[in-house]
Order: C-alpha cells, then structure tokens, then sequence
C-alpha cells in the first residue's frame, strides 16, 4: 500500500518531467513569421465567393465538399469525400509565392482559366505547424487559389513573398 501511495504521489513529477519535441521549437523565420496569428475564413465554392488572402495574413479556413466546388480550372488530384475551397490572392508585382498549408491537400493557382505551373514544394519546418508549402512564380494580377483533396474540413492557409522582409538589393 505504501508503494502505491508513493507511486501515486510521483505519478505527476513523471508526467510533467517528460519533455515535449516541440517545446524548444525555434521561432519560424521569414516568410513565415505570422504563421501562428489568428484569422479566419469560409473558402468559396465559386470564383465569386472566394475570400482574399492576403500577403503574410493566416487565415484558418472552413472548406467545402469538394463536390461542391466549381473550380477555376481542374485540380491537379481529387480525392473522393474530400474537401476544397477557392480563394483569391492580388499580387502587385511579380513574386515568388509560397502557400502553406497545415495538412496534407492539392493547391493550384489559376489565372483566369489557366493553371500556372508550381516552381518547388516541400514541407514546412518540423513543430511548425506547417505541413506543406507550394510555390508558384505568379505575374501582377489577380489569381485563383485552389485548395482539393483535404482529409478535413478545416485548414490553415497562408499565403507569402518569398521576399518578405529581405533587405533589398540596390
């Protein structure tokens, strides 16, 4: 009995002595400094409807069905009983721009009705929180972000320069 009583009287020394992997996690480093501000949107299922994303802004994002969204252009995979949304994004000058997301999906961007190519993707850094980051060399205007194949019907998005906050060169 006595055993027991010890035992129970370390069982929370123990469990708060465990270290957590992420818990010395660095601070992220530019572009993605404000991944961890709060925001929030529902994706459109309509070029029209489509939220703005803005420029080193996070939004965590309600998607859609994925049936029930009219895409700009066709995604690159579908997966069934999936989610997907549309955004919008203005770029002013032409950039580099990564979109990160929190999880596993498929993102396009599409200007008007044409898919513009991805330039390189990977993950995000380990105890980020970002699980994915896709990156397109977008010209001035206005672009369609597509989100599909998402297991879950929430996401966080972000969308980022891949000059932000450099210094410039002259």
């Amino acid at each position: 009995m006595k055993r027991l009583l010890l035992l129970m009287a370390l069982w929370p020394m123990a469990v708060q002595a465990a270290p957590t992997p992420c818990a010395d996690a660095p601070r992220l480093a530019e572009p993605w400094t404000s991944w961890t501000q709060n925001g929030a949107a529902v994706a459109g299922g309509t070029a029209s409807t489509a939220p703005r994303l803005i420029l080193g802004k996070p939004v965590t994002a309600n998607l859609r069905p994925g049936a029930q969204v009219q895409f700009a252009v066709p995604p690159g995979k579908m997966v069934p009983k999936s989610y997907a949304g549309l955004f919008t994004l203005a770029v002013k000058d032409a950039a580099r721009i990564g979109i990160a997301l929190s999880e596993s999906a498929w993102v396009d961007v599409a200007t008007g009705s044409t898919a513009l190519p991805s330039v390189d993707h990977g993950h995000g850094p380990d105890c980020s929180g970002i699980g994915k980051i896709v990156w397109f060399d977008l010209p001035s205007g206005l672009h369609t972000v597509q989100v599909a194949g998402a297991p879950r019907s929430t996401i966080r998005i972000m969308v980022a320069d891949a000059r932000a906050n450099q210094p410039r060169v002259r």
